[in-house]
């Protein structure tokens, strides 16, 4: 193994942020320090930052890496504030609101002179924070990670400033992100935003993403090194998967973890349940909703079938709702088939052995990621008729006694220990 390298990673989202932004790269941090480098954190202090799920059950993870918190100045949290009277209640998620008056100016606002992203006042306290680390310790390679993409901007000043190999992790894409499409901006919000972009992609060391070809073909006719973009999925995490119970439970549970908003394709999943109806039927299902939840779709659903809404759970307790599963449904975006971005749960779905539909119209990475699990498949807008079925088939299995779950083969390649690895790797070449 290479000798011990100080990594410098600038990440919005840390414990105690709560959701799956924050886990790829908690886990990445606990298992570079297990394997004998130094992760050293830059990230916003929770009483600044503009996140409203929080998940103090995650501190234990990082209770040993070097961290350091710095201010930050979000629009996100006033706009939260004279929507809701609370300062983070209403910071969306995933979307960009568009219903009222108020939202229609606020995003008109946000998606043509916040550019990258709202997040963007961060960038000074944290750039300023980073160079005082620079100074004082020698960094063998800096990492960036987003959304929020203006995050990448830090990393540009200082790459620029200091020359340290950089490492730009793109969670999601920038600007093919799915919820600027079919928005309406300027030309010159468009070409800022897309300038900014080439201009990280092109002075980083190596680009990282969670999925890979389709994507990477994008990426590649944007920078002169194609060789320099690598894919690391979101893994899971073993030694937390493994110590976590399965409740017992004398219905057939349908689960959902996650963020469920208007922007998922839903449409099928919907159309599905009132085919079945659960609730006329007398049949002993019960769909669990754990996360943030769209409260229009709750009530949508539980019309056929009956609900259990949990909110917002930790993350071992969304584990343990997983593990506790007959049946894991899970809702891509719409709008996402130029990039086919894979959803940061799946993999943890997979673990479960339990039988996953993903619900996608351009499920090409998602459908080679399922291939692990013997009875799961992507499911898009024509595909009622077969979800349909699975769903009775699977229920009338339980009911008979006869339902089972099925091992999964080569799970370890995606275990967080067995991704950190394939990360160790490239920055021993970006550094060789």
């Amino acid at each position: 193994m290479a000798s011990k390298r100080n990594i410098l990673i600038i990440t919005y989202y840390w414990p105690p942020s709560g959701g799956s932004g924050v886990q790829r790269w908690m886990y990445f941090s606990k298992y570079l320090k297990e394997m004998g480098h130094n992760p050293i954190v830059v990230t916003v202090d929770e009483k600044y930052a503009s996140y409203n799920q929080k998940d103090y059950s995650l501190l234990k993870e990082i209770d040993n890496i070097e961290t350091y918190k710095t201010k930050s100045f979000d629009l996100l949290k006033l706009y939260s504030f004279i929507k809701s009277g609370n300062t983070t209640k209403s910071i969306p998620q995933s979307y960009i609101p568009n219903k009222s008056i108020f939202d229609k100016l606020t995003s008109f606002l946000r998606l043509n002179f916040f550019i990258p992203d709202s997040r963007v006042g961060w960038n000074k306290h944290a750039y300023k924070k980073a160079k005082s680390i620079i100074s004082k310790q020698n960094i063998d390679c800096l990492i960036t990670t987003g959304p929020p993409h203006s995050s990448h901007l830090i990393g540009l000043k200082l790459h620029n400033e200091y020359k340290l190999k950089w490492i730009v992790d793109l969670r999601d894409p920038w600007t093919e992100i799915f919820y600027l499409k079919n928005r309406f901006r300027f030309d010159f919000s468009k070409k800022k935003n897309k300038k900014l972009e080439l201009e990280v992609l092109e002075n980083s060391d190596a680009i990282i993403t969670t999925v890979g070809e389709k994507y990477h073909r994008l990426l590649s006719n944007r920078v002169s090194n194609k060789e320099k973009i690598f894919k690391i999925y979101n893994g899971f995490d073993k030694s937390v998967y493994d110590k976590i119970n399965i409740n017992k439970t004398n219905q057939f549970n349908i689960v959902f973890t996650g963020v469920l908003s208007k922007n998922h394709n839903y449409k099928v999943f919907k159309d599905a349940i009132e085919l079945l109806n659960p609730k006329r039927n007398k049949l002993s299902i019960k769909l669990i909703l754990a996360g943030r939840i769209d409260l229009d779709l709750k009530n949508i659903f539980s019309k056929n079938i009956q609900i259990d809404y949990r909110g917002y759970v930790s993350h071992e307790e969304a584990i343990r709702l997983i593990k506790s599963s007959h049946i894991l449904i899970n809702f891509m975006y719409e709008n996402t088939e130029e990039t086919d971005m894979l959803s940061g749960k799946l993999i943890e779905y997979i673990a479960s052995g339990s039988p996953i539909i993903n619900f996608s119209n351009s499920g090409m990475e998602s459908q080679n990621v399922l291939k692990l699990s013997k009875k799961s498949f992507n499911a898009n807008s024509f595909s009622l008729d077969k979800v349909v079925k699975f769903i009775n088939a699977e229920y009338n299995e339980w009911k008979a006694g006869n339902y089972r779950k099925y091992p999964i083969d080569n799970i370890e390649s995606l275990s967080r220990e067995s991704l950190t690895k394939k990360l160790i790797d490239i920055i021993n070449k970006i550094n060789s």
